[in-house]
């Protein structure tokens, strides 16, 4: 029922009046059913006109109605949502059926009517993945939105004018809370409330590196917390932003916005600037890290990073890697961003195994734009410019065919300066993109500069649109683009019309993995899986600093894995919530293994890059981030500061470097696969020869009493063992390891293979992505101890591959089993094998 389509008609009796204002009362009255108990609902209980003009009286009255129904006051208070004081009388509670019948009996009652579910338009990204916060009118009454929590967000600062972070229905500031509200330019004590509870601003990094960051520069940026240029407000908003109506972006993306823990605090740590100034310096990030772990946030959103080649973790110079460290270290979850170097494999940064690093995937939401030819032909493209078109019809031209030079290539997307503006004026012009330096917005200042009145922009896929101003720019795919050209060439004069652009929403499949998202494998640790998860990052509509137009509407649509990185850090929040004393690495773990791997048309997540394909663990990690069933994952992988110290000391780093990073006396001890055995929510072998095991431990947070079952999908061409298979908890047995041992049957070296490990009770299924890298090597020469039921013959020589063969029974080696001719990776004196039957050994 949408209440802007009533058609309310006042010549009415009185009493059709009062039912209208309750039935519109109900509407707006919309609470998950998620949320509800089995045994009871949501009920409007309506007492007709206002009875009492003191509210707290008639919430006391309301009380004590609903006291005498449930026997007592304390039930009473457990069970009222809303006392609905000022315009009329009433309550909503939770209720079974028979007690709402009861209290309809009441003197008092006029009716008593069972909330219904109403689906809102909303600002779409956290209904699509899973999260329902119906409106600010049942903010009350959600079990989880983060209430309690405090998420960091080290960014450009924050416009706290923004409705997103008004602190309307906000709990009192964490008792724990240790920050400051920093005034500024244009920002003072008042900028802050319940909501944003501290914001700090550090420039001594930048101001070193850029003199020119000083109070009357001529910028645009603010000495101050405030954010000039909207990324820190877009992603505050998005981790912890409170309920937005009528939310959009010049009138597209129009709904309800809301961030994923609404009433999580924010603490905001301004450690950017605007690029013209210098972007972001080391010693301001690490400032940033510094106070916040002084402050006492619960996670950090951390929408930046470094490009390739990579620092290493312990160099000072990723400040990201050292200060997230320090951060883990204290409790805290510090989600980042993957980086937007994509399709590319090995681009992903922030791949630190304490940091949860986070993919960009889009959404079922499109801004469709028609394009209308001079034949009555319609193509469709994508476009966020809803100036005034106004064209009608007009002339179509395609870039080459007026290009001020013919002799060379510039005009074919559109490059400054290539386009003859006498036949340019008036009319449509088709670009195609056939370089990296040239994009929509630049190509849109060409044909603007040249006379022309619209842009019809073909390029290879890619993620993300721009806003080219009051120019109409519509983006449209290679083959779209060839149909236009082909109806340019073969008519005398071509016209089109280009039409506003339409939201629309469930007619794309989805999710995919954005075309710009960074890709792993990890360049630095591949034995790190990376990224751990992905969330919506096209397209997303959050909270922006004003631009003083008159469609301003305080929101902005971006793109970017910066725009993922707050859903997730989001998530966390609502999961801290809920299990205030999990670790980060628990909070990961849920994350990571509670994802899905399907899109909204049951098929699986694909990878919008260069080429089609499904994505693997490079591309989304873990999955798609799934919020409700994080919640409850059943199983978690936990990890301690030591486990990171013992893992930085097995990749090789030396103890004094480790200890300088740590601030621990570290002293390194040499111990065999300690950097597989880091208990990661994933499994990855970049360099498998022949066989591997690692071991993981997992700690039961589910029912006390749980059976878990492996089930294996091994990666094509390695066999799989896990032991035990089977893991029994109980109320003394509540953390578990197991084995997992790969034994690969390829003769060829080859690319990355790729499959899972999940533990199931049949309520929980609890999965980690396994990556696997073929490498066939050869070693020095071996000398093979032959035998029949030798028990444990040894190799003797150096590592190298052997092959042996069972003639009838099966064979064993370092917890790998099979049958027949087999080869391994073994090293020197280590146990190799114990067999039922002969078994001839020969070098390979």
């Amino acid at each position: 029922m949408n209440t802007n389509s009533i058609n309310w008609r006042w010549p009415r009796k009185a009493k059709l009046l009062v039912t209208s204002a309750l039935l519109l009362l109900q509407n707006f009255l919309v609470i998950s059913e998620i949320y509800a108990e089995e045994t009871s609902s949501v009920y409007i209980v309506y007492t007709g006109d206002k009875i009492y003009q003191n509210p707290e009286t008639a919430k006391k009255y309301h009380l004590k109605m609903l006291s005498s129904l449930l026997g007592s006051k304390e039930a009473a208070k457990n069970s009222i949502l809303y006392s609905y004081k000022h315009g009329f009388s009433g309550f909503a509670a939770r209720l079974t059926k028979s007690q709402a019948e009861e209290i309809e009996k009441f003197p008092e009652v006029v009716s008593v009517i069972r909330n219904r579910i109403h689906k809102l338009h909303t600002t779409r990204s956290w209904d699509f993945i899973g999260i329902h916060h119906s409106s600010s009118k049942t903010s009350y009454t959600e079990n989880n939105l983060g209430e309690g929590t405090i998420i960091g967000v080290i960014d450009t600062g924050i416009w706290p004018e923004s409705r997103s972070f008004n602190d309307e229905a906000m709990g009192q500031i964490p008792s724990r809370w240790k920050g400051v509200c920093e005034v500024g330019e244009q920002f003072n004590t008042t900028n802050c409330n319940k909501k944003i509870i501290g914001a700090r601003w550090f420039m001594k990094g930048i101001t070193d590196h850029n003199k020119n960051l000083i109070h009357g520069n001529g910028t645009k940026e603010f000495l101050s917390a405030r954010d000039a240029i909207g990324h820190g407000t877009h992603t505050a908003s998005t981790a912890a932003g409170y309920y937005v109506e009528n939310a959009n972006y010049r009138g597209l993306a129009y709904g309800l916005a809301r961030g994923g823990a609404p009433l999580a605090h924010l603490a905001i740590y301004k450690a950017c600037w605007d690029n013209s100034v210098g972007g972001c310096a080391d010693a301001d990030i690490l400032k940033a890290f510094d106070k916040a772990i002084h402050d006492g946030v619960d996670v950090l959103t951390v929408s930046l990073g470094v490009n390739i080649p990579l620092f290493s973790y312990v160099d000072q110079r990723d400040t990201i890697a050292i200060g997230s460290f320090h951060a883990t270290a204290k409790g805290i979850t510090v989600v980042c961003s993957a980086g937007n170097s994509g399709p590319i494999s090995q681009t992903i940064a922030n791949t630190a195994p304490w940091i949860v690093t986070v993919a960009a995937t889009t959404i079922d939401r499109a801004f469709q734009a028609a394009i209308t030819l001079g034949n009555n032909n319609t193509v469709w493209g994508q476009s966020i410019d809803t100036g005034k078109h106004n064209l009608g019809f007009v002339g179509l031209t395609y870039s080459e065919r007026i290009a001020l030079d013919p002799a060379n290539d510039l005009a074919k997307d559109c490059q400054y300066g290539s386009l003859n503006a006498t036949m340019a004026a008036g009319k449509i012009v088709l670009c195609f993109s056939v370089s990296d330096q040239q994009d929509i917005i630049s190509a849109s200042r060409t044909v603007m500069e040249a006379g022309g009145v619209g842009l019809i922009y073909a390029q290879f896929h890619e993620d993300g649109l721009y806003h080219c101003g009051v120019f109409p720019c519509i983006k449209v795919d290679y083959e779209v683009g060839t149909q236009i050209l082909s109806y340019i060439r073969r008519t005398r004069f071509p016209t089109a019309s280009l039409s506003l652009p339409k939201t629309v929403i469930g007619k794309l499949t989805s999710p995919q993995v954005s075309s710009f998202s960074s890709r792993g494998p990890s360049s630095m640790s591949p034995t790190v899986l990376k990224p751990d998860i992905a969330a919506p990052g096209v397209d997303i509509l959050a909270a922006f600093p004003p631009q003083g137009t008159t469609q301003d509407s305080g929101f902005a649509l971006l793109s970017g894995t910066s725009m993922s990185c707050p859903h997730v850090a989001g998530i966390a929040a609502l999961i801290k919530s809920k299990h205030p004393t999990w670790s980060p690495a628990a909070i990961r773990s849920a994350l990571v293994t509670t994802a899905s791997q399907t899109g909204t048309d049951g098929s699986v997540i694909s990878e919008e890059g260069s080429t089609y394909k499904a994505a693997d663990p490079f591309d989304i990690g873990g999955g798609h981030v799934n919020p409700n069933k994080a919640m409850d994952p059943g199983l978690i992988y936990n990890i301690t500061t030591d486990d990171y110290i013992h893992f930085l000391c097995s990749i090789g780093y030396g103890s004094a470097s480790i200890s300088k990073m740590t601030k621990t006396n570290t002293k390194c001890k040499k111990e065999k696969h300690q950097g597989l055995n880091l208990n990661l929510p994933s499994i990855s072998i970049p360099y498998l020869k022949k066989g591997a095991k690692v071991m993981r431990t997992v700690t039961n947070v589910g029912n006390i009493t749980s059976v878990y079952k492996a089930q294996v999908k091994a990666p094509d061409g390695i066999k799989v063992r896990v032991e035990p298979q089977i893991l029994s908890f109980n109320s003394s047995s509540t953390v578990l390891s197991f084995n997992v041992s790969f034994l690969s049957t390829l003769k060829l070296h080859g690319g990355y293979r790729f499959g899972s490990l999940t533990w199931t009770n049949g309520k929980h299924f609890v999965r980690v992505p396994i990556a696997h890298l073929i490498r066939l090597v050869e070693g020095a020469p071996v000398e093979i101890v032959n035998g029949t039921n030798l028990g444990k013959p040894k190799v003797v020589g150096g590592d190298d591959s052997m092959s042996f063969q069972s003639e009838d029974g099966d064979w064993w080696l370092d917890g790998v089993s099979g049958r027949g001719e087999e080869s391994f990776s073994v090293d020197e004196g280590e146990d190799v094998a114990r067999s039922q039957a002969p078994l001839n050994f020969a070098q390979s």
